[in-house]
């Protein structure tokens, strides 16, 4: 079966209790995914009192993948100390999340700094990524790098910089791939050809192919029959998650179509 995740992005201006008020109401329903993929940020961060509120309900049968922190990027910043606290809320983060057992965890790749080019700051963030990939081995936590919106200025964004990466580190880690920031650039199936054996998780939301709106599946141009199937060639087995902000049970609705007229 293909698990379908639903992210809570779409609550994000909500009270925390809303949160959970959603969880339990949608966990049996028709419409509702087959897990929840937690941000752990601001006031839906992984803190103790959350972290039990979660818990409560994975003992109801609830599952989760996790979404690392969204307004922490500055991984490879000039200042070693900056950069150090920041791989620190990260690794705290992922030692949260392990607590919840979820499916899981995606990470971003870091910001560009200001005023220093691509080419100088690669290695230093293939090495982050290493690090952060080694660091999730030892504590049991299955995570994944995901792709950042083209032409925005942060690391690993396009084809070409996961490219280098893979062939300079040979490194195991798999990829979320996300659709909609790939569509920016016009390279969905590109992304899904090149690197289907590299992809362990699927974010799925829609857009126009010039702004990352994160629109219901089947309200932008991205062809999703043709990156489901794909990935099917190879027997993807990892989480679909939905992170569409308008609509977002529609697009569990027509993501799950999708998948039974594929798989």
């Amino acid at each position: 079966m293909q698990v379908v995740s639903l992210s809570t992005l779409f609550l994000w201006s909500k009270p925390i209790e809303s949160v959970i008020d959603v969880l339990i109401r949608k966990m049996d329903a028709d419409e509702g995914p087959d897990a929840w993929d937690l941000i752990d940020d601001e006031s839906y961060g992984l803190t103790k009192d959350n972290l039990k509120k979660y818990s409560e309900l994975a003992c109801s049968g609830i599952k989760y993948t996790v979404h690392c922190p969204l307004t922490i990027h500055d991984y490879i910043h000039p200042d070693r100390s900056v950069r150090k606290r920041c791989v620190n809320i990260l690794k705290d983060s992922m030692l949260n999340a392990v607590e919840l057992s979820p499916l899981t965890y995606v990470f971003h790749p870091a910001a560009l700094p200001t005023r220093l080019k691509r080419d100088d700051v690669k290695d230093l963030n293939f090495e982050f990524v290493e690090e952060i990939y080694s660091y999730a081995k030892s504590i049991g936590l299955n995570v994944l790098i995901e792709n950042h919106v083209a032409h925005m200025d942060f690391m690993m964004n396009n084809i070409e910089e996961f490219d280098e990466f893979y062939r300079k580190t040979n490194s195991s880690i798999m990829m979320a791939y996300d659709v909609g920031h790939a569509n920016i650039d016009g390279k969905t199936k590109e992304f899904v050809d090149r690197f289907r054996n590299r992809i362990g998780v699927l974010h799925a939301h829609d857009n126009d192919g010039r702004a990352d709106l994160h629109l219901a599946i089947g309200d932008g141009n991205i062809d999703w029959y043709y990156i489901v199937k794909r990935l099917k060639e190879r027997d993807f087995q990892g989480p679909f998650i939905v992170e569409s902000i308008y609509d977002p049970f529609k697009s569990v609705k027509i993501l799950r179509k999708i998948l039974s007229d594929t798989f």
